[in-house]
C-alpha cells in the first residue's frame, strides 16, 4: 500500500490513494472504490445529493462510473461538485453556477473560491472540513503546499526547502537560530554572498531593491541561501519577489542632482529653438520657446 495523503489546491481536494489490488496482468491499478465512496458518504452527511455526470454520460459512457456530480442547495444558490475517481486516487472539485466567466460554466472558471458568493464560499469551508476530517480519521495525511509568503514567509520558506526526509524526521534543513530562520553562521558563508561590503541582512529587515520598471521599491527580506533573499513588498499574496545581495541596498538611494545648465547656453539653445519653429511655421512651438525665453532673461532683450 503507497502512502495515503491529500491536499487542497484552488476549490479542489485532491486525494492520493491507491487500492493495492491489480486490475489485471498488465500492471495497472484497481481504483479505491472505498476512498471515493466514503468521501462521498461524507460529503452526503454535509447536505450533498449526488448523481450522475450528464456530460459523461451522454459523451463518454463508458467512463460513467468514475464520475459524479454533488450538489448542495444554500439560500444564496447551489454549490456543485465535481467527483472522479482513478487509479493513483480522486478528485473532488468545487465550483458555483451563478457568478460565472467562462462560457462552459462555473466549473471551468479559474479563481473559482473568489466568484462564490458568501454563503456558497461558507458552505464550501463546510464541506472541505467534512471531506478532510474524514480522511485523517482513515490515516490519511496532508500533503498540502504553502502556496504564497503571505501572511507567514517561515512557512512558505520551510516548505520549499525542507527536504521530504526532514519532514518525516521532524527537522529543519539548515541550522536554525531562535526565530526560527536560518542561522547566522549558515548564512554568512562567502560562497554565499555575503561579504564585508555586503554585510549579513536580519531577517525580517527593510531593504531598498529596483523592480524591473527601474523604479524604487521597499521589503522586507527573508532567507539569505546562496545570497538570494526572499522580498516581501505588499499584503498580497504574490506581493514576494527573489533577489540577490547586491540587488538589495541598505539605504534609501539619493536622488542624483541635474546638472546646472549655464544661462548663456539655455539661452542660446531656446533662441535656436524659437528661429527653427518660425522658421518651420511652427508658431505654436515658437511661443512655447518664445515664453520660455522671457522666464529667464529680461523681456525686451527677447524678440516679439
Amino acid at each position: 500500500m503507497t502512502s495515503r495523503s491529500f491536499r487542497i489546491l484552488g476549490t479542489s481536494l485532491l486525494v492520493s490513494a491507491q487500492s493495492g489490488r491489480e486490475r489485471n496482468n498488465r500492471g495497472w491499478q484497481e481504483e479505491d472504490w472505498e476512498t471515493f465512496n466514503r468521501l462521498m458518504h461524507a460529503l452526503e452527511a454535509a447536505g450533498f445529493t449526488f448523481g450522475e455526470d450528464p456530460n459523461v454520460a451522454k459523451h463518454y459512457p463508458m467512463l460513467n462510473k468514475k464520475h459524479r456530480i454533488g450538489s448542495r442547495p444554500t439560500p444564496a444558490g447551489t454549490l456543485f461538485v465535481a467527483a472522479e475517481v482513478y487509479p493513483t486516487g480522486c478528485k473532488f472539485e468545487f465550483y458555483q453556477e451563478l457568478v460565472v466567466v467562462n462560457t462552459n460554466g462555473g466549473r471551468y472558471d479559474f479563481d473559482k473560491r473568489q466568484k462564490m458568493p458568501y454563503l456558497i464560499g461558507k458552505a464550501f469551508e463546510v464541506a472541505i472540513r467534512r471531506a478532510t476530517a474524514h480522511l485523517v480519521e482513515r490515516g490519511f495525511t496532508s500533503s498540502q503546499k504553502v502556496e504564497t509568503p503571505n501572511p507567514d514567509p517561515l512557512a512558505y520558506f520551510n516548505d520549499r526547502w525542507n527536504f521530504p526526509s526532514d519532514v518525516a524526521r521532524g527537522v529543519h534543513r539548515f541550522k536554525r537560530d531562535e526565530s526560527g530562520w536560518p542561522a547566522p553562521e549558515v548564512i554568512a558563508l562567502e560562497c554565499w554572498g555575503v561579504t564585508a561590503s555586503r554585510p549579513l541582512i536580519p531577517h525580517g529587515a527593510v531593504r531598498y531593491f529596483r523592480d524591473r520598471f527601474g523604479r524604487l521599491a521597499r521589503g522586507r527580506c527573508y532567507g539569505g541561501i546562496n545570497g538570494m533573499w526572499m522580498v516581501i513588498y505588499g499584503p498580497g499574496p504574490w506581493d514576494c519577489t527573489h533577489l540577490h545581495r547586491t540587488e538589495l541596498l541598505d539605504e534609501m538611494p539619493t536622488r542624483r542632482k541635474r546638472r546646472a545648465i549655464p544661462l548663456r547656453t539655455a539661452i542660446s539653445r531656446l533662441t535656436s529653438l524659437r528661429d527653427r519653429a518660425i522658421k518651420s511655421e511652427d508658431f505654436e512651438a515658437a511661443i512655447r520657446y518664445r515664453n520660455a525665453l522671457r522666464r529667464i532673461q529680461p523681456s525686451e532683450q527677447v524678440a516679439a
